[in-house]
């Protein structure tokens, strides 16, 4: 198993929800809306895990052409999260991809067979367990 990279959230203590997130060598403020509560200066915990899946997905689509030797340009994937407590699970993620080059339509249809093959879409899709502890 890989050594687990940690990522971090601080709460300065202010009253707000700014929160600044540590990944790596990266700074993030995560925020709420302001209709939430929030001054919407960054993005919302789910739009980082919707963000997390759009990397994810457009990494592992550069890497599988490159692994080829197709010609894809640009790659562009946009996740949006939506929730519906009348579904099972509620938590939907809708991811829309969109590619440049000049690919084959065989070429195209498995870049979109592969998108929903990152480890990131297969995480969310089987699940994850959590557990939390004081440290």
């Amino acid at each position: 198993m890989a050594e687990a990279r940690v990522v971090s959230a601080d709460d300065p203590g202010k009253g707000g929800l700014q929160m600044m997130l540590a990944a790596g060598p990266a700074r993030i403020v995560a925020d709420q809306p302001l209709e939430a509560g929030g001054l919407d200066l960054g993005p919302t915990p789910h739009e980082l895990v919707s963000a997390g899946l759009a990397a994810c997905a457009t990494q592992t689509l550069r890497l599988y052409a490159n692994l080829k030797g197709w010609p894809l340009g640009h790659v562009h994937v946009a996740v949006a999260h939506r929730k519906d407590e009348a579904q099972s699970p509620p938590d939907a993620f809708e991811v829309t991809v969109r590619l440049q080059g000049p690919l084959s339509p065989e070429q195209t249809e498995r870049l979109l067979q592969i998108a929903d093959h990152c480890p990131v879409h297969r995480m969310l899709a089987a699940g994850a367990r959590v557990t939390t502890a004081v440290g």
